[in-house]
């Protein structure tokens, strides 16, 4: 009798199987005979093996995936690896309106639109208090347009561990670097290009990289931490490192070149890279983003992520947050979505559910080229040209 080493599960599909090696961060795909193979000798001492299968369970055991016992060790579950969810951080949205007009904005910012009012925000520091999160992130439209953003900073200061602004910087000034710098607050700042006309391309608004360069001087001479952000797309490669645009909001297919769509796309080669053992839980137990964050709108209705709105949790207005998680959403992995479900990979695969071009949040990601229930992998360039031409 066999049975699997310590970190090793078996995950099986429609058409294939896949051998999880958490202590070797190493994904193995395995045939269907392989994983009956598996069942067989780990559940009884089998009377007859074919050479085959003898010579496929000495190559198990010597690649560390197997070994034998002298008594039956049924395969383990990897679902005996989930977690509970744990909301660790809060999107803030202060506000809708914005002083750009970026080209793929998830939250279609204009000039004008909602602001959350600072009674409104008092109440969101106090629901976030009492669900123990200590992290959050102020966003917009831009934060720095609100009228009460003072006042609400202080408040964000004394109450949280760690607050962060996403901001485009251009209406930074030194009289808010010196209320950041006194009240410890981070800065993320998006910046599109080091090129001036890429980057005003994208954010539709002439001389905003000189007025985003300008904030980044001053953040230096204050010594803010701040990090930078960028987003490739059609007409701003913006460089490898870069995340590639993602359809919510304004951010469409129109904004996909072949080669950056090639960027997204899951294919063989995504699961030939080192497996991460905390992603394989994380995607066992849950969604790896809405298990661990939320997003708080200007009118307090929370969601799962900033550019996810097909679902939400309920409004901090009626309920305080412990009420209002919805576990179905805390909990939606890939064995939510049907033709994810049936796939061997799942729990080694985590591409960000909100980036779709589907309005049910169940479909399978569009740049996936494993068909699941065939054990096929579709040529890449096919799926581009399919994608591309509006029929992924």
């Amino acid at each position: 009798m066999y049975r699997l080493a310590p970190h090793v599960y078996l995950v099986e599909g429609a058409a294939g199987a896949c051998l999880y090696d958490l202590m070797h961060r190493k994904l193995w795909h395995a045939s269907p005979e392989t994983a009956a193979l598996l069942r067989r000798v780990c559940s009884s001492n089998p009377d007859t093996l074919s050479p085959d299968e003898s010579d496929m369970l000495r190559q198990l055991c010597n690649a560390g995936l197997l070994t034998k016992t002298q008594s039956p060790a049924p395969l383990p579950a990897i679902t005996a690896l989930r977690q509970e969810p744990h909301i660790r951080q809060a999107w803030i949205e202060l506000c809708t309106d914005c002083n750009l007009r970026c080209r793929h904005c998830y939250n279609e910012s204009t000039g004008s639109g909602i602001r959350m009012t600072a009674g409104d925000f008092r109440l969101v520091c106090q629901r976030l208090q009492e669900a123990d999160i200590r992290e959050i992130q102020i966003i917009g439209g831009e934060p720095f347009r609100h009228p009460d953003l003072h006042e609400m900073l202080e408040a964000a200061a004394k109450q949280f561990r760690r607050t962060e602004i996403f901001t485009n910087g251009t209406l930074l000034n030194e009289a808010w670097c010196r209320l950041l710098k006194g009240l410890q607050i981070r800065l993320a700042v998006s910046v599109y290009s080091d090129q001036p006309d890429m980057h005003d391309a994208v954010t539709g608004v002439r001389g905003s990289h000189a007025a985003v360069m300008r904030a980044l001087d001053l953040l230096r001479t204050y010594d803010i931490p701040f990090r930078t952000a960028a987003i490739a797309m059609q007409g701003n490669p913006a460089g490898d490192s870069a995340d590639v645009v993602r359809l919510a909001g304004r951010g469409s297919l129109h904004l996909l070149t072949p080669e950056l769509l090639r960027r997204k796309l899951i294919t063989k080669e995504t699961f030939r890279r080192s497996l991460n053992p905390d992603k394989v839980r994380a995607a066992v137990s849950g969604n790896p983003c809405f298990a661990r964050k939320i997003y708080i709108a200007a009118d307090l209705t929370v969601y799962p992520c900033v550019m996810e709105r097909r679902m939400q949790h309920g409004s901090l207005k009626t309920a305080p947050l412990s009420k209002l998680l919805r576990q179905d959403i805390l909990h939606r992995n890939r064995d939510s979505i049907p033709a994810c479900r049936i796939c061997e990979y799942r729990y080694a695969c985590a591409p960000c559910l909100p980036d779709a071009v589907s309005d049910d949040p169940s479909a399978k990601p569009y740049f996936c080229t494993y068909d699941a229930a065939a054990g096929i992998w579709n040529d890449p360039a096919a799926q581009i040209a399919a994608i591309l031409g509006g029929n992924p």
